[in-house]
């Protein structure tokens, strides 16, 4: 995967540094909420008031477990990830080429396979869970259709982003194997 550079380097960075955040303070009151302090369960009462999000206004219950179980994935897998994300794409484009890692980085203009493989299953994961996630708004009688374009206006960013770094990660696996097929019929 080549390494991401430019203004697509800059919103990446920007996603995941704000992601962070937002996954610890906001999103996993939809698991942990009763524990939070009052003033952070506020602002997301004030969100959900305003925006209707149906999933968020009701987690965590019983009837949105699979939105809780969400969540906890993105607690235990994606802030990991988040964070392994911005040191390999800082790492990509660093003027100091004293360390190792990041001036291999810059001479290869690639990032490691496993941070490939690992765009991928992020981008893989986070687009099927915004599928049931979107899908619950669209079809919500709760929300009004303001909302539901409001809230899913929201949401898209999680899965503009992620969709594109499994695409970006994805497609130099996929010119490989053209590669290889064109090389096969030159050898024949």
């Amino acid at each position: 995967m080549k390494v991401i550079e430019g203004s697509t380097r800059l919103a990446f960075l920007g996603f995941f540094l704000s992601h962070i955040p937002i996954t610890l303070l906001v999103d996993s009151q939809g698991l942990f909420g009763p524990y939070y302090p009052k003033a952070l369960t506020g602002i997301t009462a004030w969100y959900c008031n305003l925006s209707g999000d149906v999933l968020m206004k009701n987690a965590p219950s019983t009837e949105y477990a699979w939105f809780s179980s969400v969540i906890g994935c993105e607690i235990l897998f994606q802030v990991p990830f988040f964070v392994a994300a911005i040191k390999m794409i800082m790492a990509g484009r660093s003027n100091n080429r004293n360390e190792s890692s990041q001036s291999q980085l810059q001479l290869q203009q690639i990032y490691p396979e496993w941070f490939r493989i690992a765009c991928i299953i992020y981008g893989s994961h986070v687009s099927t869970t915004l599928v049931p996630i979107i899908a619950t708004f669209i079809a919500s009688r709760e929300m009004t259709i303001g909302q539901k374009c409001a809230t899913i206006a929201i949401y898209s960013p999680y899965l503009l982003f992620p969709v594109t770094l499994m695409w970006l990660a994805a497609k130099e696996s996929f010119a490989e194997i053209k590669e290889g097929k064109k090389l096969e019929g030159k050898r024949e």
